[in-house]
């Protein structure tokens, strides 16, 4: 009887230990359990198709940003968006339109500047909203920026609610704080 208990608690251990060891995904990448992947009959042609896309990966691969070394010589990372006020957009319709700016740019450096992501983040993820009057000066501020290789993102309205179609409404800046500053500097508060 005693042999029973013993063998229902080890069956048990044993279920919840597999289960935990499947699920963790560093786990499941090695080698050490072939048996679980799946078996192709047309592995030549797996292998070959595999290939290629890698090598499509590899040319599609875009190189990290600038600002990626920025991160390891500045301390202060913020990010600044700079709403069109000239659009006479309502304040939902311009909570709407930073937040898709602030996704747009985060989305843009996820993978080609994590370190100055990283940066922001320890910062506080600092946001200062400053607003601009029209197009072109927003434009000035994206090739001022540019030129200093901070990345920006602007986001264009799809025109369904309470402006034209395809209207620049706000860009994005992320960078160290001195560098963003120089550029929007002049700039007042929304």
């Amino acid at each position: 009887m005693d042999l029973s208990w013993l063998s229902v608690f080890l069956f048990g251990i044993t279920c919840l230990t597999l289960g935990y060891l499947l699920q963790n995904p560093f786990f499941l990448s090695s080698s050490t359990f072939f048996f679980w992947k799946k078996k192709n009959n047309n592995s030549t042609a797996v292998s070959a198709n595999d290939t290629n896309k890698t090598k499509q990966t590899k040319m599609t691969t875009k190189p990290p940003l600038e600002i990626e070394k920025l991160a390891e010589f500045f301390e202060d990372f913020k990010m600044v968006l700079i709403v069109r006020n000239d659009l006479k957009m309502g304040k939902g319709k311009i909570a709407a339109q930073c937040s898709h700016a602030t996704l747009g740019i985060y989305k843009k450096l996820q993978h080609r500047a994590p370190k100055a992501l990283s940066r922001w983040e320890m910062c506080g993820q600092v946001k200062v909203v400053l607003k601009t009057e029209t197009e072109d000066d927003l434009l000035i501020l994206q090739e001022s920026a540019k030129s200093m290789n901070l990345p920006t993102h602007i986001t264009i309205d799809a025109g369904r609610t309470q402006i034209a179609p395809n209207s620049l409404t706000v860009m994005a800046i992320l960078g160290p704080a001195d560098l963003v500053d120089d550029v929007t500097g002049r700039l007042k508060l929304l």
